[in-house]
């Protein structure tokens, strides 16, 4: 398994009622470092995502990005 600190990623799900787009940057960093930039209704599951980012990288900066 590749394990790089670098990358980019972005899924996206269609439904009849909206499209869910979501895109994750990460790169090199010393520590771990979360940052989301999530719609108003669903910032308060900012604590859970960081919790289960958390308990798959130890280190790295990690952007979160949500569109609806």
């Amino acid at each position: 398994m590749v394990k790089s600190m670098t990358g980019f990623g972005r899924a996206s799900k269609q439904t009849d009622d909206f499209k869910l787009t979501i895109e994750l940057k990460a790169v090199n960093h010393r520590y771990l470092e979360t940052v989301f930039r999530l719609p108003r209704q669903f910032q308060s599951l900012e604590h859970t995502l960081k919790k289960a980012i958390a308990g798959k990288i130890s280190r790295g900066r990690i952007e979160c990005f949500f569109f609806v």
